[in-house]
């Protein structure tokens, strides 16, 4: 069992030690059937002694970035601080429990991140497609702009907003929590205009799975009772090709980064 060079847990989860996490790690993967595993990322599921499931994310670092691993922190370090601020701010969220990295010698061979599991979930796009009814969609739309709205007014931003990374819980009111946020900056104040744009182009773009009339509510629901301060008035969903929107969304999170305003 290889031990854990670095290990951070939630403050609010329940204290284990590092030995103790290292054999749930190790166990676990030997054991659980993946859900995905592909060459950089391997996914699977456990179940604790008091029923709890959680997932675990193993990000590998391929042998031609591993001499640069050391030079910035981990994906697994990145997505666990940002999910772990969003948590804290009283967001919902797939609740990360720990993280932890494993290294041959000096070099980075590897992370990961356990989170606690929503429920039965379904990804945003899925659900979509499972055929709800139209005044469920339009709500959920709402709600979606809505937490967006929070999210950027907590001075977050999430530089990856698509709909993918937002699960749906089902239930007499779909309920939405985010997921996979390693890309995650946050100021000290309110999110800058500029990074709202971004954000909302990912998510109601050209490229998104939503129709008009549901990028419409997402926007309503964005607004709520006034647009933020500075106005996104003249932002308008779709104005920019998708790579035109990546080369852009890159140079905003690298300056935010560069700035000091990771989580």
């Amino acid at each position: 069992m290889q031990a854990f060079s670095r290990l951070e847990q939630h403050p609010q989860a329940s204290a284990s030690t590092a030995e103790d996490l290292e054999h749930a790690y190790s166990s676990t993967r030997a054991s659980a059937e993946p859900l995905k595993d592909e060459r950089e990322t391997r996914i699977w599921s456990a179940e604790d002694t008091r029923g709890l499931i959680s997932f675990y994310k193993e990000y590998r670092i391929p042998g031609s970035r591993r001499l640069f691993s050391g030079a910035a922190r981990s994906r697994a370090a990145r997505e666990f601080r940002a999910l772990l601020a969003i948590d804290l701010a009283g967001l919902p969220v797939a609740r990360p429990l720990w993280y932890g990295e494993i290294k041959r010698g000096p070099i980075l061979d590897r992370s990961v991140l356990v989170t606690l599991g929503l429920g039965a979930v379904s990804p945003l796009p899925d659900w979509l497609r499972s055929g709800p009814s139209s005044e469920v969609v339009l709500q959920t739309c709402l709600d979606l702009g809505a937490l967006a709205r929070s999210l950027h007014d907590l001075g977050f931003g999430h530089f990856r907003m698509q709909a993918k990374n937002f699960m749906v819980l089902e239930g007499e009111a779909p309920s939405l929590h985010m997921i996979d946020a390693p890309y995650t900056c946050r100021w000290s104040h309110p999110a800058p205009n500029r990074i709202r744009a971004v954000d909302l182009e990912d998510l109601c773009g050209s490229h998104s799975v939503f129709t008009p009339e549901q990028v419409e509510a997402v926007m309503e629901g964005y607004r709520g009772d006034g647009c933020p301060s500075g106005s996104l008035d003249g932002f308008h969903p779709g104005s920019r090709g998708r790579w035109g929107q990546k080369l852009r969304r890159i140079a905003y999170y690298l300056g935010a980064i560069w700035s000091g305003h990771r989580p």
